[in-house]
């Protein structure tokens, strides 16, 4: 009986919990399920619960950013958005981007100074706030809706997509404006699942953290406010507004200052990762190349694995020369982001250093390939003309250098390094009007010294290959003005001038055009051989020889000099020596495949015979 009696309690339970879970199915399917929402639908729930927040001194505003509530009188933000000014006394508003509904910030909720994130409690109630989502199950490629408020601008959503996912951040492929940090993050159905922390106009990715951290500090809510001056003098929220004041101090461009203040700030929290990157970035501006590389190690080492910064440190490498260094960077950049555009171009400029050049014009294709914008594309353009040109590819160069023109609209420092390089291509090639165009072109726009320099030196050349050596020396006579402050430069630009002058019959000046780049720089073999032309021009065959003897011994595979050497000794009648001369230059001139200099060589030769 006893039995019987257990065995039925059994089987009411079994049934008890069948019913009870058959329940459980019936409240889950009547729940509804979320459908995506048209771009407008979701601003508009957006911008119904985003603030702009304003820190104030006494003598005005000290900075803002943006933020949202969460909850009743509750506003999520950075902390960098409310840190302030150690030391200084501050207040801290709200106010709806939608409506000027003001709200004062009575204190601090809770904050992570780890992921930068704080919440704030106002002292009235809003009517709208959002939803956070699971931040767990976003996935690289999501689409996601960016609100803020940047500075002096009207507020506006701004849509990407899902890049990189790491445990702390995630990478999004959109530009947002100066001024949303602190905004919320919504995905399709209007549900928060990140909040932006940094960005800036002329970055194409943003950072935003993830939901989930906001839901493990809504658990544990305290039930008062903590003042706000008490919780700035905590020591992680005064690193948080030291890093900001240097923040400022890289927008003036005072570097050192900013390096000074990133230094405070990691004095305070060594295992501040932020601070770690920013100094990274102000001794980028300083080329404190192996700083740059200890700053990166230091963020990778504490859990940074964000892909800007392999790209920067690889960009570091290359500076320093270490090449091979660089591309494992680039690689690892490339693992962490298939698709992204700069770390193939990296790549491909590490592999060039290598003279790798097969491989980094398939990493430029790839760059190309992922299509990025207008600038970019047109930059890539350009240096995988530069590599074709090298490998003696100069037609498909110039078609690169076309493209690269087209692409390119308001970025005048680039589109002169590509009207020179494209004038240069056509130059090697023969098209020597052509070139003039391009060179005139770069002239045009008033480059900096050195693209300007290059262009009259090498319009100069053009000029010289259509006859026009007056016209040559006049742009000899601009280049070497524009480099007089580089005497290895002015030296060489001396020795070209003094070869058209000897052309034009000028041998007196161009002896002393040799004469100046020579004391310039005494190492270059072609201020000797044109010094020695001239002076066999002039009849002085001795001291053209001695002339002839120093080319050759900086340069033992001159064949110019070979053969000029010989016909030098002709007029002396050392004829045997001549022919040994003659022999040697026909050799090198072989190997330099010049074929009217091969041909002019044999002439002489079969003179001699």
């Amino acid at each position: 009986m006893r039995f019987i009696q257990i065995l039925s309690v059994r089987i009411f339970l079994v049934l008890a919990g069948i019913l009870a879970f058959g329940c459980l199915l019936s409240n889950a399917q009547e729940l509804p399920i979320k459908k995506p929402l048209h771009q407008n639908d979701i601003e508009q729930i957006g911008k119904a619960a985003t603030v702009e927040i304003e820190v104030k001194t006494p003598d005005g505003v000290l900075g803002s950013g943006s933020g949202f509530f969460i909850q009743q009188g509750l506003i999520v933000t950075n902390i960098h958005v409310v840190a302030g000014i150690h030391g200084k006394s501050q207040s801290c508003s709200a106010k709806l981007i939608n409506r000027p509904t003001e709200y004062n910030i009575k204190g601090v909720m809770a904050s992570d100074p780890e992921h930068d994130l704080v919440i704030l409690k106002t002292e009235a109630e809003a009517e709208s706030r959002l939803q956070l989502s699971d931040s767990s199950l976003v996935k690289l490629g999501d689409k996601v809706y960016a609100l803020g408020t940047p500075w002096n601008k009207p507020s506006e959503i701004v849509k990407g997509t899902i890049k990189q996912i790491t445990p702390n951040y995630f990478r999004v492929k959109a530009t947002l404006p100066s001024g949303y940090s602190g905004g919320p993050v919504l995905n399709d159905v209007g549900d928060v699942i990140a909040v932006c922390v940094s960005g800036g106009e002329n970055q194409r990715y943003g950072y935003v953290i993830p939901s989930n951290y906001l839901k493990t500090m809504l658990k544990d809510l305290p039930f008062q406010e903590q003042p706000l001056e008490k919780w700035r003098e905590e020591p992680s929220i005064r690193a948080y507004g030291i890093v900001k004041q240097a923040d400022v101090k890289m927008q003036l461009g005072k570097y050192e200052e900013a390096i000074q203040g990133y230094d405070s700030a990691i004095y305070l929290i060594p295992d501040f990762t932020v601070a770690y990157t920013k100094r990274a970035a102000a001794k980028i501006k300083v080329k404190d190349y192996k700083g740059v590389i200890k700053d990166y190690d230091a963020a990778i080492r504490l859990g940074d694995i964000d892909i800007g910064i392999y790209i920067n440190r690889s960009n570091a490498k290359r500076a320093l020369g270490k090449y091979i260094d660089a591309l494992q960077d680039c690689e690892t950049a490339i693992h962490l982001d298939p698709e992204s555009t700069e770390a193939y171009i990296n790549r491909g400029d590490a592999l060039v250093k290598l003279e790798n050049y097969k491989m980094a014009i398939q990493d430029y294709n790839t760059a190309i390939n992922l299509k990025p914008e207008r600038f970019i594309l047109a930059m890539i353009y350009l240096k995988r003309a530069v590599v074709k040109a090298e490998l003696g590819n100069k037609i498909s160069a110039i078609q690169d250098y076309n493209t690269a023109i087209h692409l390119q609209t308001n970025k005048t420092n680039i589109l002169k390094v590509t009207y020179l390089n494209r004038g240069i291509a056509k130059l090697n090639i023969g098209k020597n009007k052509e070139a003039i165009s391009d060179f005139d072109a770069v002239i045009r726009m008033k480059p900096k010294s050195g693209i300007l320099q290059n262009a009259y030196i090498n319009r100069a050349a053009a000029k010289s290959k259509l006859g026009d050596n007056l016209g040559s020396v006049k742009d000899y006579n601009e280049a070497i003005h524009i480099s007089a402050d580089n005497t290895k430069v002015t030296a060489y630009i001396y020795s070209k001038r003094a070869a058209v002058k000897v052309k034009i019959g000028d041998n007196k000046e161009a002896i002393e055009d040799c004469d100046s780049a020579i004391q310039l720089y005494s190492e270059i073999p072609e201020a000797y051989k044109i010094r020695g032309d001239a002076k066999y021009n002039l009849h002085n065959y001795k001291e053209a020889i001695k002339d002839y003897d120093t080319a050759i011994y900086l340069q033992p595979d001159y064949a110019k000099a070979y053969f000029q050497r010989g016909k030098a000794k002709i007029e002396i009648d050392n004829v045997l020596d001549a022919k040994i001369d003659f022999r040697t230059a026909l050799k090198f001139a072989k190997c330099e495949k010049t074929q009217p200099l091969k041909d002019e060589i044999k002439k002489a030769m079969n003179i001699l015979k």
